[in-house]
C-alpha cells in the first residue's frame, strides 16, 4: 500500500516539476496562466480549474476551466471575504477550518457541490500571496490528503508564484518599450505645458482604461496644488487644493501610488522634489498594481519635460515683467525730480500693482490715496485702519498684514524709511499670498521713491525748525542774551512780534501705568511724537499767532498777553482743548500745563522759561486735578523760587526731611506722605487719617516713628512752619534736578 502512495506522490511530483520548469518559458502573463490551467485540467482530470489572483483588496478569477454554477458568480470579492488561511496554506474539503477564520469563500465552494476540492496558495513566501489555484470534483474519486503531498503543491505554488512575477515583469517590460516608443513619437523637448499634458492625461487614460485622468501642478509661492487643463474625460474635482502647514501629500491625495481602488495618483517628482500629480478614476472597475507601475513609469520621463517647459514659461514671463519694472521705475524717479507732492506718485504705484494704495505719514495721518475700480469706500476703509493705527505704529517689523474683514480684504502696512528714519506707511490692498518676487521689486521701488519724497519734503520743514530752535529759541531761552539784534531778526522770520509781552506754556504730558508699559520708554516717546504734532495742528486752529516748539523734554507755547485780555480763559481753553483731543486719542494720557508770568522785555523770556518750569513741576505733583497752574498762582512758592541761594535751600530740606526720605520705600514713602498731609490739614488726626485712608490707630504709629527719625516735635508751631517750608522746597528743588 504504501508503495503504491509513494508512486502516485513520486508522478504527482514529476509532474508538477515539469510543470514549473515549462511555466518559465512563457513570455506573457496570459500564456502562463493558460498553461496552468490547461495541465491541472488534463493531468489531474479535475472538473473545474480557476486561477485566481489578488489586485488591490480584490481577487478575481483570471482563468478557468470547466463549468461553475456559484462560485464564479461570486467573483471578485474583497479582502475580507477571503480568509487568510486559503492565501497562506493549501486547503482540501476535508480541512478541518478554525471558526474565526471561516469566510464566505469556503462557503462558496461547499455551494459549488464538489464532491473533492483542494486550493493552493500561489506564493513566494509566507508574506506575499498572489492568489491561490482551485481545483475541484464533482464525481467521487480517490484523494489523498496527506502532509507530504500538500507540501509538494506549496512548493509548487511557490514556482507558479516566481513564474506569474516572471511573466507579468516581461509584460510589464514589453508595454514600457511600447510606452517609450510612444513617448518618442509623441512628446517632444520643445512642446508647451498644455501640449505635455493633453498628451500625458490621454495616455494615462487609455494605458489604464480610466474614465477620467487629470494632472495639477504644484504652486510653491501659493502653496498649493492648482489644476491645469486639459483633462482627460470629466475633470470632476476641486480646481485647487490648499497645503498649508500639512506637506503629507497622503493627507491631500488618499489614493496616492495605492492600488486597488477606483483612483489612483502618481506624483510628478524632479529631482526628490514634487512639481504635481497626476491622477486617474474609474467608476466601475480598480486600478492594479501594473496600472500604478505604468504610471509611475509615464510619470519619471515627463515630470522632467514639464518642469522644463514650466521653467521656461516662467523665463519668458519674468523677463517681460522686468522690462515693465524697469519702466515703472524710470517713470517714479521722473516725478520725484518733477513733483513736490505724492498725488501722482500714488496714482502710479496704484497702476503698478493693480491695488487700492493709501499713504499716511509717520504719524499714521493720511496724506493721499488711489483706489481701483473695483474698490470698496474709501472712508471706510479708512476708518478701519485708523482704529488699528497704534497696533501698526508700535509694531517694531518693516512689514505688517492686516485683514479688515470679509468685504475689506487683506491690508499690506509697509513703513516707509529713509536715512534710517520712519517718515510714512504704504497700505496696499493685497493678498499676501498673491505677492511674488517682481511685486516685492514694485514695492521696494514704490517704497524707495516714496521715502526720496519724504526726505525733500523734511528737508525744507527740518531746515525751518532748526533755525527756529537753534537759532532762535535756543538762542532766546538764556539767562543773558548776547546778539539781541540777531533774535529780532529771527523773531520776524517766524512773524513773531518779540517786543511784544507774551507769556510762556510748558507742557508735559505724562501716561498712566495702567494703560502703558513704564518701560517702554521708545513706544511712549513715539506716541508722545504723534500726539505733539497733532496738538500743533489744533492750536495753530485755535490760535494762528501761537509759536510752538519743543525744549528739552517739554513742550513750550509763545502766547501774547493781548491774547488773555481779549480772552481771560485762554490759558484754560487751551489747556481743555489739549486734554480732551489727549483722552479721545491716548485714554490714561495726562496733561500739565504751567504758565509764566508776562515778558516786559527780551531778557525777561528766560526769567519766565523758569517761571513757567516752576509752575509745571507744582501742577504736576501737587495739583494734578487741576491740570495747569499760573505762576501768579504759586503763592509762597513764587517767593521761594526767588530765594537765589539754591544750596542753602537743599540743606534746610535734608536737615528736615533727609531722615524720611532715607528710610522711607521709593515706591511709597508712607512716613514722608504722612507728615505732610499732617501738616496740611493743621495736624488734625481724623482729617490726616481719612485723606491717607488709614485707621487713627496706624496714624499714630506712624507720627511716633516720624517723631522718633526726626527728633523734633511735629505739634510745636514753629517746628511745623520749618517743616512746611522744608516741603515747599522739595517741590521747588527737587522735582526741577
Amino acid at each position: 500500500m504504501n508503495s503504491r502512495k509513494d508512486l502516485l506522490m513520486m508522478k504527482i511530483d514529476d509532474h508538477l516539476r515539469k510543470m514549473a520548469r515549462q511555466l518559465v518559458k512563457f513570455d506573457t502573463l496570459n500564456e502562463t496562466l493558460d498553461y496552468l490551467t490547461e495541465s491541472f485540467w488534463n493531468k489531474f482530470f479535475c472538473d473545474y480549474v480557476a486561477i485566481i489572483l489578488k489586485e488591490g483588496n480584490l481577487l478575481k478569477i483570471k482563468f478557468e476551466k470547466g463549468e461553475s454554477k456559484v462560485l464564479a458568480q461570486q467573483f471578485p470579492l474583497e479582502g475580507q471575504d477571503f480568509s487568510p488561511l486559503f492565501l497562506t496554506k493549501g486547503v482540501a474539503h476535508l480541512t478541518e477550518i478554525p471558526e474565526d477564520q471561516q469566510c464566505r469563500f469556503e462557503q462558496y465552494l461547499k455551494a459549488e457541490g464538489f464532491s473533492n476540492w483542494l486550493t493552493v496558495p500561489i506564493k513566494e513566501s509566507d508574506f506575499d500571496s498572489l492568489g491561490i489555484c482551485v481545483i475541484g470534483y464533482r464525481k467521487s474519486v480517490p484523494f489523498v490528503v496527506e502532509k507530504s503531498v500538500e507540501n509538494l503543491f506549496l512548493e509548487f505554488g511557490k514556482d507558479i508564484a516566481t513564474s506569474i512575477g516572471v511573466a507579468i515583469n516581461r509584460d510589464n517590460e514589453k508595454k514600457k518599450v511600447i510606452g517609450i516608443d510612444w513617448l518618442k513619437e509623441n512628446i517632444y523637448l520643445g512642446s508647451s505645458i498644455d501640449q505635455l499634458i493633453k498628451k500625458i492625461v490621454e495616455r494615462a487614460g487609455h494605458e489604464t482604461n480610466a474614465d477620467s485622468a487629470y494632472v495639477y501642478l504644484y504652486d510653491e509661492v501659493l502653496n498649493e496644488f492648482v489644476y491645469h487643463p486639459p483633462s482627460y474625460g470629466v475633470f470632476g474635482s476641486t480646481a485647487k487644493i490648499k497645503i498649508h502647514d500639512d506637506y503629507n501629500l497622503f493627507h491631500h491625495f488618499r489614493f496616492l501610488e495605492k492600488e486597488g481602488g477606483n483612483e489612483l495618483t502618481i506624483p510628478l517628482m524632479v529631482n526628490l522634489k514634487t512639481i504635481g500629480v497626476l491622477h486617474v478614476a474609474k467608476t466601475t472597475d480598480i486600478f492594479t498594481r501594473e496600472d500604478k507601475e505604468r504610471l509611475q513609469f509615464l510619470s519619471s520621463y515627463v515630470s522632467v519635460l514639464i518642469e522644463n517647459a514650466r521653467l521656461y514659461k516662467s523665463e519668458l514671463e519674468a523677463k517681460s515683467r522686468l522690462e515693465k519694472i524697469v519702466i515703472q521705475n524710470q517713470e517714479l524717479v521722473q516725478q520725484t525730480a518733477t513733483r513736490e507732492d505724492f498725488a501722482e506718485l500714488v496714482n502710479t504705484i496704484s497702476r503698478m500693482i493693480h491695488s487700492t494704495v493709501i499713504l499716511y505719514d509717520r504719524f499714521f495721518r493720511p496724506i493721499t490715496y488711489s483706489m481701483t475700480a473695483d474698490s470698496n469706500d474709501i472712508e471706510q476703509i479708512s476708518a478701519v485702519l485708523n482704529d488699528k493705527k497704534w497696533e501698526i505704529m508700535k509694531d517694531a517689523n518693516q512689514e505688517q498684514w492686516i485683514r479688515l474683514n470679509d468685504v475689506l480684504g487683506e491690508y499690506g502696512i509697509w513703513k516707509v524709511i529713509g536715512g534710517k528714519d520712519l517718515h510714512g506707511y504704504l497700505a496696499i490692498n493685497l493678498d499676501k499670498q498673491e505677492i511674488d518676487v517682481f511685486i516685492r521689486m514694485e514695492l521696494n521701488q514704490a517704497l524707495n521713491v516714496c521715502a526720496i519724497q519724504f526726505i525733500k519734503q523734511k528737508l525744507v520743514a527740518d531746515a525751518k525748525e532748526q533755525i527756529k530752535d537753534s537759532l532762535f529759541i535756543n538762542q532766546l531761552l538764556v539767562e543773558k542774551i548776547e546778539d539781541k539784534s540777531k533774535i529780532a531778526q529771527y523773531s520776524s522770520l517766524f512773524n513773531f512780534n518779540i517786543h511784544e509781552s507774551h507769556k510762556i506754556g510748558l507742557m508735559s504730558i505724562e501716561f498712566n501705568g495702567k494703560f502703558y508699559d513704564e518701560h517702554d520708554l521708545f513706544a511712549q516717546e513715539i506716541t508722545k511724537n504723534w500726539l505733539w504734532e497733532r496738538i500743533r495742528e489744533k492750536l495753530s486752529q485755535f490760535d494762528p499767532d501761537i509759536l510752538l516748539t519743543r525744549k528739552d523734554s517739554y513742550y513750550v507755547l509763545f502766547a501774547s498777553e493781548k491774547k488773555e485780555r481779549e480772552n481771560k480763559n485762554y490759558w484754560e481753553s487751551i489747556y481743555h482743548l489739549i486734554k480732551k483731543f489727549v483722552s479721545n486719542e491716548r485714554p490714561g494720557g495726562d496733561i500739565f500745563l504751567g504758565i509764566s508770568k508776562s515778558t516786559e522785555s527780551m531778557d525777561d523770556y528766560f526769567t519766565c522759561y523758569k517761571q513757567a518750569l516752576q509752575a509745571l513741576n507744582i501742577v504736576s505733583l501737587r495739583h494734578k486735578n487741576k491740570g495747569f497752574l499760573s505762576f501768579n498762582g504759586l503763592g509762597s512758592y513764587a517767593v521761594l523760587h526767588n530765594l537765589h541761594d539754591h544750596d542753602t535751600g537743599r540743606l534746610f530740606i535734608r536737615e528736615y526731611l533727609d531722615p524720611l526720605m532715607a528710610s522711607g520705600n521709593d515706591k511709597t514713602r508712607d512716613l514722608f506722605d504722612t507728615l505732610h498731609v499732617y501738616l496740611q490739614v493743621n495736624g488734625n488726626m481724623k482729617d490726616t487719617a481719612g485723606c491717607l485712608h488709614i485707621h487713627v490707630n496706624t496714624l499714630k504709629y506712624r507720627l511716633g516713628k516720624i517723631k522718633e527719625l526726626l527728633n523734633l516735635d511735629i505739634d510745636d508751631a514753629e517746628v511745623r512752619f520749618n517743616l512746611m517750608l522744608a516741603y515747599k522746597l522739595y517741590d521747588l528743588y527737587h522735582l526741577s534736578n
